[in-house]
């Protein structure tokens, strides 16, 4: 337990490669949300360490850029969102999901991810051959619930019911191994909150 205290430690300050999950390379689903780009660089490594077979991003792709509370970023959103392109480009297009935030430019996702599958509200659909539910925010997720129900938005921490679990890409970057259904949830490096601009304090 020692040897995961000090990596879980090590990985709040900055991004270490997870060694823990190197079983988990090129066989996994990984989950993100509410991302700032402050985080990009670090998506990048880890994106290349696991090299999952699925990528999903359940939005507020820029997350430091809050459209929905100021319009008039939509520059700044364009610009910003390029280096969230260079950090998910390690993942095939056509291995990418994403469903649009809140606070996102929602015409803008997909020609930045001209293969991935983008969506503007909750959809459930067949991922690495998984039944998956993804949605902004828990509110929107489809019913009745998938096996994995993946979503962002805030701070909720929805409890798993029989057959359903439910992963918040806020609270944690989920790892979901692909043949066993196991989940991993890594914590965010600290400075992840900061640049989110106190969101989990705020609910924004």
């Amino acid at each position: 337990m020692g040897a995961v205290r000090d990596f879980l430690a090590c990985f709040r300050m900055g991004l270490p490669l997870p060694v823990c999950l190197e079983g988990a390379r090129g066989r996994c689903l990984v989950h993100v949300s509410d991302t700032p780009s402050a985080f990009y660089g670090d998506l990048d490594k880890l994106l290349g360490y696991l090299e999952p077979l699925c990528l999903v991003h359940t939005g507020d792709l820029v997350d430091e850029v809050k459209l929905g509370l100021r319009p008039g970023d939509d520059a700044l959103f364009r610009r910003r969102l390029k280096g969230l392109v260079k950090a998910m480009g390690k993942v095939p297009g056509e291995r990418v999901t994403i469903v649009a935030g809140n606070h996102d430019l929602a015409g803008e996702i997909h020609p930045a991810f001209p293969r991935a599958k983008v969506f503007e509200r909750g959809v459930r659909l067949s991922l690495c051959g998984l039944d998956v539910a993804l949605a902004h925010s828990r509110e929107e997720l489809p019913q009745p619930p998938a096996a994995f129900n993946l979503f962002g938005h805030n701070a909720d921490v929805v409890p798993d019911s029989e057959g359903a679990r439910y992963l918040n890409g806020v609270l944690g970057i989920n790892v979901i191994l692909v043949e066993s259904g196991e989940v991993s949830v890594l914590p965010y490096p600290l400075y992840v909150d900061d640049a989110r601009s106190c969101k989990r304090k705020r609910g924004l």
